[in-house]
């Protein structure tokens, strides 16, 4: 009689535990492809390169010769040979960086061939982080600022603003974070999490893979249980100095952001402040209504000492443009370089110099114009500054104006067949739609009507648009309202006698 074979059965129960980096995807997962596929030929050997250090090797294992099994015969047709050891990936890989070639070459060995086995969660996650490099501008960042509940003995305002006191923020210990921030979203998700410093910019990033299901195993994340083509993965950035947050879904071109997803990156939006929350100071995250693609834009808004939003023509004193105390009015002469292209001196004829001064083409009312601008703006908004803001937009709280006493304006008040519209707007509710205190507060101010007028400026340089227009004398520079300049400081807000309206200090709201 034959003895019986039991098979094994491999049993996977729910976990409260993370999910580790070595834990991989196959290199036909969705996520993979999409994410490698947008990285460029350079950006991929240096994944590579890095995945190769000893440091990353637990949970970057390559595919390798002695990962081959001996019984089975050796694949003729793989397009890749399976390297012996991690020192000659790194001299086939320093070697391709120093040729030229296609990015498709690179791609094919690393998910067909070095890596045929898996991308693991760190690989993956490294991999979005350097595309994010490459493209600062490929997502859209919302900014939220870090503040203390009130307390008993702190009245509301005071903890909305931002002060110099030391207990103010939270101190950042990563290692405490992450495991306060697991703690909060064990019970409700699965989620591998990655937190880097970035060299090129003063930025602390996390990266958190969210995966909806009480099971941690590489089957649970290989397998699309996932009907929703929807995000995965939210970015959340921190600046150094500053009680501000920026947070984003990692989409890819083209992709819907769902409800779904738009929940999940709630979830863990909400755990942030608990994560750094500890007995007698507890956190939340304020909105600032600062919203825009670009990392530099956010840098200079909401970035190291702009938490005072300090933008518009107020920027000289926050850049530091003076050789003194910004409080000392004492004005000093002017530089050399200024007096040379005013055309107080004559320079020598010589090579590459004309033997008489061009004449000037540049009339008094232009130049005054562009004094104006440079008063108003500052040092920013400026074209090639790179800290575009896409998008402006607000809305008008001012009461309409009251019309001329008259016959023709009595008749037509007291005509019966003039009918206000109170018809809501149509689809999506607007973060500008009037709140149930707004509409209180303009039915108590009087019987004046106030109309819901929206201004909306679109471009890739919103506020350098406007400042070329006051250049040009399409807008004038000194009857435009402040909020024209980007002095507040918001994206989006509500105006009101021509200031950007602030609710404790938070303002545009």
């Amino acid at each position: 009689m034959a003895p019986s074979t039991k098979a094994k059965v491999k049993i996977t129960t729910p976990t409260y535990k993370n999910i580790p980096h070595s834990h991989k995807l196959p290199v036909t997962h969705r996520d993979v492809v999409r994410t490698f596929s947008k990285l460029s030929r350079q950006s991929l050997i240096s994944l590579a390169q890095q995945w190769l250090q000893k440091k990353n090797r637990d949970f970057c294992r390559p595919f390798l010769a002695s990962d081959q099994d001996p019984d089975a015969d050796e694949d003729e047709e793989a397009p890749f040979s399976a390297a012996h050891n991690h020192e000659e990936l790194q001299e086939i890989y320093k070697e391709l960086l120093s040729r030229k070639g296609g990015k498709k070459e690179i791609s094919d060995r690393i998910l067909e061939g070095d890596w045929r086995t898996g991308i693991s969660m760190y690989q993956l996650a490294t991999a979005e982080i350097q595309h994010l490099l490459d493209h600062p501008s490929s997502l859209r960042w919302t900014a939220k600022r870090m503040a203390k509940i009130p307390t008993g003995k702190i009245s509301r305002d005071d903890s909305m603003e931002v002060t110099n006191d030391s207990d103010h923020l939270p101190r950042f210990q990563a290692q405490t974070f992450m495991m306060n921030l697991a703690r909060e979203l064990g019970p409700l998700m699965k989620a591998h999490y990655l937190i880097t410093r970035l060299k090129t910019l003063p930025l602390t990033i996390l990266r958190v893979y969210i995966h909806d299901s009480p099971y941690n195993s590489e089957a649970s994340l290989a397998a699309d249980t996932s009907s929703s083509d929807s995000a995965k993965s939210v970015l959340f950035i921190w600046p150094n100095g500053t009680p501000f947050v920026y947070n984003s879904l990692a989409t890819h071109l083209g992709q819907v952001v769902g409800d779904e997803s738009r929940h999940l990156r709630d979830v863990v939006l909400q755990a942030i402040p608990r994560a750094f929350s500890r007995p007698s100071s507890r956190y939340q995250l304020v909105p600032t209504n600062f919203t825009t693609k670009s990392l530099s834009a956010l840098l200079a808004y909401r970035g190291p000492g702009k938490s005072n939003a300090a933008a518009g023509g107020w920027s000289v004193f926050a850049d530091h443009s003076f050789s003194q105390n910004a409080l000392d009015f004492v004005t000093t002469g002017k530089t050399n370089e200024e007096e040379d292209t005013t055309g107080g001196g004559v320079s020598k004829p010589g090579p590459g110099r004309p033997k008489r001064a061009l004449d000037d083409k540049e009339t008094p009312e232009v130049k005054r114009r562009r004094e104006v601008a440079a008063g108003r703006f500052g040092n920013s908004a400026k074209a090639n500054d790179g800290q575009g803001i896409d998008h402006f937009i607000v809305r008008i709280d001012d009461p309409f104006p009251v019309l001329p006493a008259g016959k023709g304006a009595e008749d037509e008040i007291d005509d019966p067949n003039v009918q206000i519209s109170t018809q809501k707007r149509k689809g999506r509710p607007s973060i500008l739609d009037r709140s149930i205190e707004d509409i209180q507060e303009i039915e108590e101010g009087g019987e004046a009507w106030v109309p819901d007028v929206r201004v909306s400026f679109q471009g890739p340089h919103v506020f350098a648009g406007i400042r070329e227009l006051v250049e040009q004398g399409v807008i004038d520079g000194e009857k435009m309202p402040g909020w024209m300049t980007g002095e507040a400081g918001v994206t989006n807000g509500a105006v009101r006698h021509g200031r950007i309206r602030a609710k404790g200090a938070v303002p545009g709201v």
